[in-house]
């Protein structure tokens, strides 16, 4: 009779501190599809691009396209840092995105803080918590981010 007494408290805080990938939170969206192949995060206010660009095998090639896209309306989005792309996975792997929904294999493009860029992905672990790499790559996509 005492184990039995012990199974459901240990069962809820199991369930309750365990991370894992069937955990989601509906109050915790923080991003807002705004239906112009853009979506929003609204905590940081940063816009990502919906759909990824081609494939681009320079970093030149990459900031180009960025400097040309002209999406929803705005044209000053740029390469996202290499700890943006993380965050941007990160809460994505939390289930914190809402109704957009990103394509985000591959490997992306990403601007560094003296100038230069490098293209990588930040690749998920096998287990199911959120635990990622990154691992540079020789092309990749662009994602853009303003502002």
């Amino acid at each position: 009779m005492k184990l039995k007494n012990i199974y459901l408290p240990l069962l809820l805080a199991l369930l309750l501190l365990a991370p894992g990938c069937s955990l989601k939170n509906p109050q915790a969206v923080r991003f807002q599809d705004l239906a112009d192949g853009i979506c929003q995060d609204k905590v940081s206010g940063q816009m990502w691009q919906i759909e990824k660009s081609e494939t681009f095998k320079t970093y030149e090639e990459a900031q180009l396209y960025v400097k040309k896209l002209n999406l929803g309306g705005y044209n000053d989005w740029r390469l996202p840092t290499v700890q943006e792309l993380y965050e941007l996975n990160n809460l994505f792997d939390l289930h914190l995105n809402g109704t957009c929904v990103f394509d985000r294999k591959g490997n992306y493009w990403s601007q560094g803080e003296e100038g230069e860029g490098m293209a990588g992905s930040w690749e998920m672990s096998e287990q199911c918590d959120p635990a990622r790499r990154y691992f540079t790559k020789n092309a990749g996509n662009v994602r853009a981010v303003r502002p």
